[in-house]
């Protein structure tokens, strides 16, 4: 059975190399001067070097592109915009007794037709994208392929897994008609297509942005925070914000080991779910199931399960063993009343990722008895708790290490991104 959740936002920056593709570039206009910005496809926040203004851009339920024709396009021919998925995003399948975790970065039609090429190719990474906004010129197809459709065709629909998706985004490809013949936009290839083939709508798809000014809701200070990053926080009245729902959403952060300075503040999610199937509860129900060589204290049948989720982007083994080391082994937590020195690493996993990520770890976490892992196949989980947990990572040599969880990790992984 396999499940899906994917990000209905731009996605997140990392470096690129051949195994990991470069991000898009998108052209668009400062929302308060109408100044050109061009932004990378991992970038939430519009930052315009004019006016300096910075704002909150949403695109629920998911970003809608179009490619611009060439210049090579008659005047007089109909043009007709074709819509694809894109996704791009970490896949776990836990056939076997480990799980084969790889990076996806694919794209297919979102209609079925005859004669379309099957993918985007490097289209999207030669050709800024736009926008899709009122007024453009051209019929745009109707999608009739639904994501997980589309998931299913990219990845196989074989296997028991789980996505957890950095980027979903319509990309409109163009057409135009000259004669009798269907031809590519951008490349001016003849296609082996016909245009009354494919559903069309004349309106332009409803996918407005929005936009919200990166200003505190409480005291109207500047909000400080990487224009990839999906928490904002206020140094004037140390608070943090949460970009949810084309809001920005107050959040509760707590922190460990500010001092001595850490070399780095990471991110994770700190969660407490509810189960369909399952009775677990506490943390002593955890440490059993991952049959951890240890007592159980009475505190611990006490505490209540509680699961740290990444909240940044990194390659998906290493994604799996924090979460799985630190949901057992969770340093201690405070508040801070002052944001720290340390600059905050950027929260690049929406909440709902995170919860969606729970199930994965939990499937790592226990040992693989028959009853347990067919209640995790088809189990359902539901939000009750969560904040933002800042966990200090000291320098060691090459690697950052948290020490009250007893894990490490080599610095360049922050930046190799989700290479696996």
């Amino acid at each position: 059975m396999a499940a899906y959740f994917c990000l209905n936002r731009l996605g997140i920056r990392g470096k690129h190399n051949e195994m990991n593709p470069p991000y898009c570039k998108i052209d668009m206009r400062c929302p308060r001067c109408g100044a050109p910005v061009v932004l990378d496809e991992t970038e939430c926040i519009v930052q315009c070097g004019f006016c300096k203004t910075r704002h909150v851009l949403h695109t629920e339920p998911f970003p809608s592109y179009y490619l611009e024709p060439g210049s090579n396009r008659p005047r007089a021919s109909e043009l007709l915009f074709v819509p694809y998925w894109r996704l791009r995003g970490m896949e776990f399948c836990f056939n076997g007794p480990e799980p084969v975790c790889r990076v996806m970065d694919h794209s297919c039609p979102a209609v079925d037709g005859t004669g379309l090429p099957v993918s985007l190719g490097l289209r999207t990474q030669t050709r800024p994208l736009k926008f899709i906004r009122k007024g453009l010129d051209g019929i745009f197809t109707v999608p009739d392929i639904s994501k997980q459709a589309a998931l299913d065709q990219m990845s196989g629909a074989n296997g028991d897994k789980t996505y957890i998706g950095e980027i979903l985004s319509l990309i409109f490809m163009p057409f135009y008609r000259d004669g009798s013949r269907m031809v590519d936009g951008l490349s001016g290839q003849v296609m082996d297509m016909v245009m009354p083939d494919l559903a069309a709508d004349k309106t332009f798809p409803a996918h407005p942005l929005s936009f919200t000014p990166c200003l505190c809701p409480d005291c109207g200070w500047d909000l400080d925070g990487r224009t990839d990053s999906l928490v904002l926080s206020c140094k004037n009245c140390t608070s943090f914000w949460l970009i949810r729902e084309k809001t920005l959403n107050r959040l509760s952060a707590v922190f460990s080991g500010l001092e001595p300075d850490p070399a780095v503040l990471l991110p994770f999610w700190r969660l407490q779910t509810g189960f369909s199937r399952a009775t677990w509860s506490t943390h002593a129900d955890l440490m059993r199931l991952a049959n951890v060589p240890r007592g159980v204290t009475r505190d611990q049948e006490k505490q209540v399960l509680e699961f740290y989720i990444p909240a940044f982007r990194i390659a998906p083994k290493l994604f799996l063993r924090l979460a799985k080391q630190i949901t057992l082994a969770p340093p201690a937590l405070g508040r801070a009343e002052k944001i720290p020195k340390t600059a905050l690493y950027p929260v690049t996993l929406s909440l709902d990722e995170g919860l969606q990520a729970v199930l994965p770890v939990l499937r790592t976490l226990v040992i693989p008895k028959k009853e347990t892992l067919e209640i995790l196949k088809t189990e359902k989980l539901t939000l009750t708790a969560f904040s933002l947990a800042y966990l200090s990572f000291q320098a060691s040599g090459n690697d950052y290490v948290q020490g009250e969880a007893g894990i490490g990790f080599q610095k360049n992984a922050l930046h190799a991104g989700n290479n696996s």
